[in-house]
């Protein structure tokens, strides 16, 4: 079952930087299936069927990783609530995905499948283990049509997603003794009319494919130099940019270079995430909405959808977790949303389900 499955991985620990464990797991679980080809690059690992031509290829995607937080329930099920760290996000949706590699040995599938199941996603962009995968196995990979991402998403699927830029903008002044400032230029004071800006400014809305995304700016971090009675020299702001999916991300830098030039700032970029694009035109997609009639939304956040939109491969979040369980005490998932999910894809990827 499904959710014995789920209750393996979830006592497995694999908190960010330390999945070796449970990918020795995953791979002898996919190992195991005649079916399969099976590559391991670290700890993440990739099981694709032989790629029949005639066929449409389909991934199912999900991170192995999980954030390092208290769970005093771990393994305990109560009102149909199983708890674990990582329950939802998303041991949840890589149990489903081994199911499915599971159910791959006695059924016939409709598509070529790849199964992707990957380390270091809730860590930086440039440790993501997606990245060194598709440096070197990006021709393999370009034969996937459409990915699923089980993502915890309650069963919905969510389109798209915003790109994401952490930038420094740094204000130069003149230290000086904070009783004698006009000996010196408050580097702080500098910052004003950029803060100003920023709080006067609104969500901004982009329509695509008939769903909206909402634009947002913000500074998330403030550091400075000096003490209590320094007129500090340098101040800096971070910049949390979130933005539309209709904008690369060079666009989006050119914007923020722009906006450091108008309010007298230095920047400096130190996270760049692209935006995925919302693919509701793909025809994989359009026959499981057509089939399931699922809630569809627009992803208000930033997933590994966007990675696999910039290598060319339309991506949806598509999990049975509870997205606000995600990185909680105590995180648990519904069981029924785990099977529906199962359920859901299995009927959509085999033949002769039902």
């Amino acid at each position: 079952m499904v959710i014995n499955l789920l209750e393996k991985l979830i006592s497995i620990p694999s908190v960010y930087g330390n999945e070796k464990e449970i990918a020795d797991y995953c791979e002898k679980e996919l190992s195991g299936n005649p079916k399969l080809k099976v590559i391991r690059e670290n700890n993440t690992l990739v099981a694709h069927t032989e790629i029949n031509p005639e066929k449409r290829t389909v991934a199912l995607v999900g991170h192995l990783d999980t954030v390092d937080v208290p769970n005093s329930k771990t393994g305990k099920v109560e009102n149909g609530k199983l708890y674990g760290l990582g329950a939802s996000d998303m041991k949840a949706g890589d149990a489903v995905i081994l199911k499915i590699a599971q159910d791959l040995k006695e059924a016939e599938s409709r598509f070529n499948l790849f199964f992707i199941l990957y380390e270091k996603e809730e860590g930086p962009y440039r440790e993501n283990g997606l990245q060194p995968l598709f440096k070197k196995w990006k021709e393999l990979l370009s034969k996937i049509d459409f990915a699923f991402v089980l993502e915890p998403t309650d069963n919905t699927v969510q389109v798209g997603c915003l790109g994401v830029i952490h930038a420094w903008f740094t204000f130069k002044g003149k230290r000086a003794h904070s009783a004698r400032p006009w000996q010196g230029e408050n580097a702080i004071h500098k910052s004003w009319p950029l803060l100003k800006f920023l709080s006067e400014l609104k969500p901004k809305p982009y329509t695509v494919g008939g769903l909206t995304y909402y634009e947002v700016l913000n500074a998330t971090m403030a550091e400075f130099e000096g003490g209590r009675n320094i007129i500090p020299e340098s101040f800096r702001l971070n910049l949390n940019y979130r933005f539309s999916p209709t904008k690369s991300l060079e666009e989006a830098q050119k914007e923020l270079k722009e906006l450091g030039e108008r309010f007298g700032a230095e920047v400096t970029f130190t996270d760049l995430s692209p935006a995925a694009r919302p693919c509701t035109d793909n025809p994989v997609l359009r026959e499981f909405l057509s089939r399931f009639k699922v809630k569809v939304e627009p992803k208000q956040a930033w997933t590994d959808v966007a990675q696999l939109s910039s290598h060319g491969i339309d991506a949806v979040n598509f999990g049975p977790g509870q997205p606000h369980q995600a990185h909680q005490v105590d995180e648990w998932v519904e069981l029924e949303k785990v099977k529906e999910c199962y359920r859901m894809l299995g009927e959509f990827l085999f033949k002769g389900a039902s």
